[in-house]
């Protein structure tokens, strides 16, 4: 094999490596990041769990909310800590107490929204808080106003009002991080030559891409 074609054949196969091992390093921070959230998550439903047994009822859904808002897809800590707040609402509710079904329906809520991405993973859960909340509110000012039907339909399309970023924009942004990303790789990987040698032509291709996601990420964190 003559010099000139082991180095033709070298320099892919040294890009291919390289690229496989952002891979691989890619995958294993998602996993080990995945991983702490389900643990801890856990973590928190033991000790609503413990607060609960011990009747204390306030600790018990803030370490529900907790464990609610670290999501992870398919974690079943999640449901269980979901069917724990309303647990309690519903409780809360029928023992006569209608602040604190009020707070575990809050909770619910926050819940909902806080773990929410590009789309709400738990709408059901939130749709169910604002209904819940919606009607307790209403209950509360009925025998002020004499208007429980209209104050229950106003605080429930309070409470559906979608304040939050547009899943749309979210979606760019984090297509735009993942361009940028893949950019500085390239950069990276084909501004390098084998021999130490760098190479403004290699990494023309990756630079671009950089500048191109860097656009969208900041265009879409301020249209967001």
């Amino acid at each position: 094999m003559t010099p000139a074609r082991a180095t033709a054949e070298e320099v892919p196969r040294s890009h291919l490596q390289r690229l496989s091992l952002a891979g691989f390093s890619a995958v294993l921070i998602a996993a080990a990041l995945t991983g702490r959230v389900v643990l801890e998550g856990q973590a928190e439903l033991a000790e609503s769990d413990a607060a609960f047994d011990q009747g204390q009822l306030l600790s018990s859904l803030e370490h529900a909310r907790r464990s609610a808002t670290l999501y992870a897809p398919g974690a079943p800590h999640v449901s269980s800590a979901y069917q724990r707040l309303t647990a309690i609402a519903l409780g809360a509710e029928s023992a006569g107490q209608p602040k604190l079904a009020f707070l575990a329906w809050q909770a619910e809520r926050s819940a909902a929204l806080e773990s929410r991405h590009v789309f709400v993973p738990r709408r059901s859960e939130l749709e169910r808080a604002n209904r819940n909340l919606a009607r307790l509110e209403a209950l509360a000012r009925e025998a002020k106003d004499g208007e429980r039907g209209q104050t229950q339909a106003r605080a429930l399309s309070r409470l559906d009002a979608d304040e939050a970023p547009a899943p749309g924009w979210i979606a760019v942004m984090g297509v735009g991080f993942l361009m940028a990303l893949t950019g500085l790789a390239l950069a990276a990987f084909r501004g390098v030559r084998p021999n130490g040698q760098r190479s403004l032509l290699g990494a023309r291709m990756g630079l671009v891409l950089f500048a191109i996601g860097a656009a969208c990420w900041t265009l879409a964190a301020y249209k967001a």
